[in-house]
């Protein structure tokens, strides 16, 4: 174990468990532009303007100010739940739900192709430092996110990190997703690691609140996400501004733990 310094915290840690989009890297310069590129495809056949607000709308995405909602389906939902999301609202409109279904898909993958992943990876501060210096204090590290399996191994890759990551949960795993405990009790689990003994780092209250119903020693919220400073301080124990305020500390002061 090894004691942290978080924020204005001391904490022993046996492993730091991440959020990705928002947490890792930077959310709206990826996730708001797949949105608005997957949106464009989704309405390019009937340029309806009624269905591109209705997307936006139930997705949580304000085109205008370019910025995601912090408690909308695109913040917290897993991709699957927003593919169904777009599909239904295809549905309202009178498309049959077979062809809804296809659509949505086809149009998300589509602007996927558009917008390879390389180009919306921009890290939130100095990841691979981090996790190399987590690592080389012999704290284990797990990332958990929504995003799909595939596309989250492709990110660690690009950002350099996938070998400093110990265990990985996506929302295409079996296990039901924030902010459910279960992913985090099951990563405690695998790695050998009592929940009282792990800090969990994310930009949402439903990475929070996964964090406190399973019973994590540290809650740490960021700002480098979509999360609201106010409801991310309503559930975390400390709030940083990006994980740049995470290091290695001293064995001095009060300790959490």
């Amino acid at each position: 174990m090894a004691l942290l310094k978080i924020g204005s915290l001391l904490f022993d840690a046996d492993l730091v468990v991440f959020d990705k989009d928002g947490t890792l890297i930077d959310f709206e310069f990826m996730w708001g532009r797949l949105t608005v590129a997957w949106v464009n495809r989704l309405t390019a056949d009937t340029g309806d303007e009624a269905w591109r607000r209705e997307l936006y709308r139930f997705l949580g995405y304000d085109v205008q100010q370019q910025r995601t909602e912090p408690q909308s389906p695109l913040a917290i939902a897993t991709t699957g739940q927003m593919l169904t999301i777009a599909a239904a609202v295809l549905y309202r409109y009178g498309i049959p739900w077979p062809e809804a279904e296809e659509r949505a898909q086809s149009a998300f993958w589509q602007a996927a192709v558009d917008l390879p992943l390389a180009d919306l990876i921009r890290p939130t501060g100095d990841v691979a430092g981090l996790l190399g210096q987590l690592q080389g204090a012999g704290v284990r590290v797990a990332v958990i996110t929504t995003d799909h399996r595939a596309e989250t191994e492709e990110t660690l890759r690009i950002l350099g990190v996938a070998h400093l990551v110990d265990h990985l949960v996506c929302g295409d795993d079996d296990l039901p997703p924030k902010p459910a405990p279960d992913t985090l009790l099951a990563t405690c689990d695998k790695l050998g690691v009592k929940p009282a003994r792990a800090a969990v780092v994310g930009d949402t209250v439903a990475d929070l609140l996964m964090a406190r119903r399973a019973g994590a020693g540290l809650c740490v919220g960021v700002l480098s996400g979509v999360g609201d400073p106010a409801l991310l301080a309503a559930h975390a124990d400390v709030v940083l501004r990006s994980i740049d305020e995470i290091g290695i500390g001293e064995r001095l002061g009060s300790v959490r733990g």
